[in-house]
């Protein structure tokens, strides 16, 4: 049963890409074409590297940008062990895909077991495997004049090797800031506005343009380099794997900006995965009105124009896909399965081999007069309620 619906799923992808290939470029159409491919390639999870010192709040950071407890995370001794690619996923469905690497510098081996002699080999070992879409460059806030210059020239070492290894791949870098809390005056309040807290803040400015200016420094660094930000990741979560974030112990600071400029600098093609992971509603909601407006255009654009040797006209499986899509923003699979959940709550009976059925029935109620959808108008009208919906449904305001 369950092969059965992911050749279904995969059927819809490639009719989608067909649909695509047939349209003729036009200044018009050539953006929601590419947002469309995009969206298409988005659902691959994001890589995210992650690199620092050790005992710099790396498994933290991971932790708070997911909001779930996904890294094990130490209070004394290094934790992470063989720097590999790990899964994260949530309700069975990946996610994201993080490089938790072993902590540069280390005084004694970390606990969790790695045959390779030191990071910089761990590491090497797993960018061989795959390329990151992004890394994070982590600095200690309070450390960020304390040898931090061995720190990245083993860095740029491994810029180089991912470089090397993976030649025309293209990844940003972004520095950041961890235990921005510990900055003096310690008790002072991150976002507090006496004139202590403010002392602070500025003490974590001149932080934040010296991290920025140290990694400027390396030739390898400086032309993969976007932002540095300071944050705090310190969090409480519940027990056991994929532990929520309790609410009275959650001390995150600038998680949410850090998040922002990852999306704006992660590939075009992963920003909805990346959406998608930090279960950020407002994001996702931007990501899925984009996918949208874009299935709109080109329903509009195919409605009259049917794909030889298919069995689904061309704007049901656009509204297919969008529906799919805008489900597997929200963290459901990009199924057939999803789109039924759909169907079922706008009081759609749907049978096994049905869902594009029932969505065709719903399309209709979106147009000005009941009818089929045989005019540009109204497939871009039906296809604009439908999404409508669907992000109303799949993306509720909190």
């Amino acid at each position: 049963m369950e092969e059965v619906a992911l050749n279904r799923t995969e059927s819809v992808l490639v009719l989608i890409a067909k649909i695509l290939d047939k349209i003729p470029f036009s200044s018009n159409l050539q953006e929601s074409v590419e947002n469309i491919r995009s969206g298409m390639q988005a659902l691959r999870p994001p890589r995210i590297m992650v690199m620092g010192r050790s005992r710099s709040g790396k498994s933290a950071l991971i932790n708070a940008i997911c909001g779930l407890k996904v890294a094990e995370v130490s209070d004394v001794k290094p934790e992470t062990g063989k720097a590999q690619w790990k899964t994260y996923e949530y309700d069975g469905v990946d996610l994201v895909y993080i490089l938790d690497t072993r902590g540069l510098q280390e005084a004694e081996a970390p606990r969790q077991e790695d045959r390779a002699k030191t990071p910089f080999d761990s590491i090497k070992n797993a960018i061989t495997e795959k390329y990151p879409d992004i890394i994070l460059l982590v600095c200690k806030a309070t450390e960020v004049h304390a040898a931090i210059q061995e720190d990245l020239s083993i860095c740029e070492s491994i810029v180089k090797s991912i470089k090397k290894i993976h030649a025309h791949r293209k990844f940003s870098i972004i520095g950041v800031l961890t235990q921005c809390d510990q900055v003096a005056p310690p008790k002072a309040d991150l976002s507090g506005n006496n004139d202590k807290d403010e002392r602070k803040r500025r003490n974590i400015d001149d932080c934040v343009r010296s991290f920025y200016k140290y990694i400027q420094q390396k030739e390898e660094l400086r032309y993969s380099l976007q932002e540095a930000i300071p944050t705090c990741a310190y969090a409480e979560y519940e027990e056991g794997n994929s532990g929520l974030i309790l609410s009275d112990e959650d001390y995150r600071w600038n998680i949410d900006k850090l998040v922002d400029i990852m999306m704006k600098y992660t590939p075009k093609e992963r920003r909805g995965s990346l959406a998608r992971m930090a279960h950020i509603k407002a994001t996702q909601r931007t990501v899925a009105e984009t996918i949208k407006s874009a299935c709109v255009i080109i329903a509009g654009a195919v409605s009259t124009n049917p794909i030889p040797g298919t069995s689904i006209a061309p704007v049901l499986a656009i509204q297919t896909f969008m529906v799919m899509y805008i489900g597997w923003l929200s963290g459901r699979s990009f199924s057939q399965e999803t789109v039924k959940d759909f169907l079922v709550t706008s009081g759609v009976a749907v049978g096994t081999n049905a869902t594009t059925i029932g969505l065709a029935d719903i399309a209709i109620k979106f147009l000005p007069i009941a009818g089929s959808i045989t005019s540009a108008a109204a497939a871009a009208v039906a296809t604009q309620g439908l999404g409508d919906a669907a992000i109303a449904y799949f993306l509720k305001e909190e």
